[in-house]
């Protein structure tokens, strides 16, 4: 599977304590420069908010480029296509949310007292809780039993992150809330969802966005669109690039 897209750069922003790198399966065949941006310690230890990573991932990446960013790096990358700076020339989630966390205005979130439960292990217990959550973004997956048997390199390996800066991060899926600002990104965007995610309630639907914005549901996904899903993902983002609305110059 390749993109329909001669050069150009791409630039790949992890999510919450997960390498970046494991989302080669929907990168790997871009033909062009791809720069591959992990939440790691470095980048958190500097930073306040998903704002602030935007930020500098935008003085580290100026020229127009398309940004991809799965769950909170998804956040990342609609935080810097809201600048209007030129540098993001398309936008694409993959799993992203508006909000993480659900209210009785937000019901496609996390729910208060899982997401509670959660921070609360993840203060005594990080190791363990990093593994849960990765084995929750696989979870109602079609593919999980192929996902379970690729994800354990990875697990091997450990969190990519010290406990404080997964405590620090995760405080950040707590505050941000960019409803108003998805609903306003006036660069064309692809939103890729799966409807059996397990982590965060899809919000397709539930959002009035920009003409310029399309949602797409992969059936059977759940919130990790790598393995089983990545050649699904690839079609949908050569359409979206190869689309008028989508193509990015």
């Amino acid at each position: 599977m390749s993109f329909p897209r001669e050069g150009g750069r791409l630039v790949v922003v992890g999510g919450w304590g997960v390498r970046a790198e494991m989302l080669e399966a929907v990168y790997r065949s871009w033909p062009g420069t791809v720069e591959v941006v992990s939440l790691n310690n470095d980048l958190i230890a500097r930073c306040g908010s998903v704002a602030d990573v935007a930020n500098e991932l935008l003085a580290r990446y100026p020229e127009p480029s398309v940004w991809m960013g799965w769950s909170l790096g998804a956040q990342v990358v609609m935080a810097a296509a809201s600048r209007n700076a030129g540098a993001v020339s398309a936008a694409i989630t993959l799993a992203g949310f508006p909000k993480f966390i659900a209210d009785e205005r937000w019901l496609n979130g996390m729910s208060e007292e899982e997401f509670g439960v959660f921070s609360r292990g993840l203060s005594r217990e990080p190791e363990r809780y990093w593994m849960h959550f990765l084995m929750l973004m696989i979870s109602g997956s079609a593919g999980a039993p192929a996902e379970r048997q690729r994800l354990k390199p990875w697990l091997g390996q450990g969190a990519p992150v010290s406990p404080s800066n997964l405590i620090k991060s995760l405080k950040w899926l707590e505050r941000s809330d960019q409803r108003l600002l998805w609903s306003r990104v006036n660069v064309p965007v692809l939103h890729i969802t799966g409807p059996c995610d397990q982590v965060v309630a899809t919000w397709v639907g539930a959002l009035e966005t920009q003409p310029s914005s399309i949602e797409i549901s992969i059936p059977g996904m759940a919130h990790w669109p790598g393995g089983v899903f990545a050649d699904e993902c690839i079609a949908v983002i050569e359409q979206f690039l190869g689309s008028s609305t989508g193509m990015a110059s």
